[in-house]
C-alpha cells in the first residue's frame, strides 16, 4: 500500500513537472527587472511610494494629482488640475520613453461624481487614437491635499 501510494505520488510530480506552466525556469533564464522611474526635476515627496516602475516593458504610475512645484493642487477647479495631473503622468511616461498613445489602463478617482461630464471632455484631448485605453472612474469620498481628481495609468511599449 505504501509502495503504491509513493509509486502514484511520483508519478503525479513527474507529469505536473511536464505540464509546461509548471517548469521551473532554466538557471539562465532573464526575468524582467523592476527599474524606478522618476521624471526629471521633481522633486522627492517623502512619501512611501515610486512615482513609476519598469518592468520589461510595462509601466505602472503611482496615482497623480494635478499638484504643482509646491505639491499642492493647482488653483482653478477641476480642469486645470485635471490637465496639470496629465502633465505630470506625462512627464513619468516620457522618463520611460513612452507616451499616452502607450497607456492602456487608467483609473481615475473623483472627488464629486457630478464632474464626470467635464472629465471626459479634458480627458478626450490625452487620448484620440484607438484603441482607446481601458478605464475605471470611481467617485471617493475625499483624496489627498483636498485635490479633486487622481488618475493611475499602466502603459506598455509596443513599438
Amino acid at each position: 500500500m505504501k509502495t503504491t501510494l509513493f509509486a502514484l505520488l511520483i508519478c503525479a510530480c513527474a507529469i505536473a513537472y511536464a505540464e509546461p506552466g509548471m517548469r521551473r525556469p532554466a538557471a539562465d533564464q532573464k526575468f524582467p527587472q523592476k527599474r524606478l522611474i522618476v521624471p526629471q526635476g521633481v522633486p522627492s515627496t517623502g512619501l512611501p511610494f515610486s512615482p513609476g516602475l519598469m518592468v520589461g516593458d510595462t509601466l505602472y504610475l503611482s496615482g497623480v494629482i494635478g499638484n504643482d512645484s509646491s505639491g499642492q493642487p493647482v488653483a482653478g477647479g477641476l480642469e486645470p488640475e485635471m490637465r496639470q495631473a496629465f502633465a505630470n503622468a506625462g512627464a513619468t511616461l516620457k522618463a520611460a520613453g513612452l507616451d499616452f498613445s502607450d497607456v492602456v489602463s487608467v483609473t481615475v478617482y473623483l472627488g464629486d461624481i457630478k464632474d464626470f461630464g467635464q472629465m471626459n471632455q479634458v480627458y478626450k484631448e490625452y487620448f484620440k487614437t484607438e484603441p482607446l485605453p481601458t478605464r475605471s472612474t470611481v467617485a471617493v469620498k475625499d483624496l489627498v491635499r483636498g485635490a479633486k481628481l487622481e488618475i493611475t495609468m499602466t502603459a506598455v511599449r509596443t513599438k
